[in-house]
């Protein structure tokens, strides 16, 4: 089962799942965003739930990963497995912004791809 929660912790500071095979930490390639992620790996051990493993996924990055230096310094330092990088992709934006179902969006999307590839590697 997968479950999308909106950004924050508010649903890990609830219980409202106590086991957890996978949990993904999603950033932006922002300082912001990987500091509010750190708080989130952080949080889960200090709740009573069982997360087998926790990875950090980076969204709307550039398609080639690259990332500022400072961040990715950062992100050393966080101790959160890094699994991978989910690129800014046009079309993904254009079927959000249109109410389009992303089911439809295909697998020739950089973004499709990318999370395909993560995916593989988790499971």
């Amino acid at each position: 089962m997968v479950i999308d929660n909106e950004a924050g912790m508010e649903h890990l500071s609830r219980r409202t799942t106590r086991d957890v095979q996978h949990l993904l930490i999603i950033s932006d390639a922002s300082l912001r965003g990987l500091v509010a992620a750190e708080r989130i790996f952080v949080l889960r051990n200090e709740l009573d739930i069982r997360i087998e493993k926790s990875y950090l996924l980076i969204n709307k990055s550039k398609e080639d990963g690259i990332i500022p230096v400072e961040l990715e310094e950062h992100i050393k330092k966080m101790d959160i497995p890094l699994m991978g990088f989910v690129p800014l992709d046009s079309k993904l934006a254009d079927y959000d912004a249109f109410g389009k179902s992303l089911i439809e969006l295909g697998c020739d999307s950089v973004a499709y791809k990318s999370i395909e590839q993560i995916l593989e590697n988790i499971l």
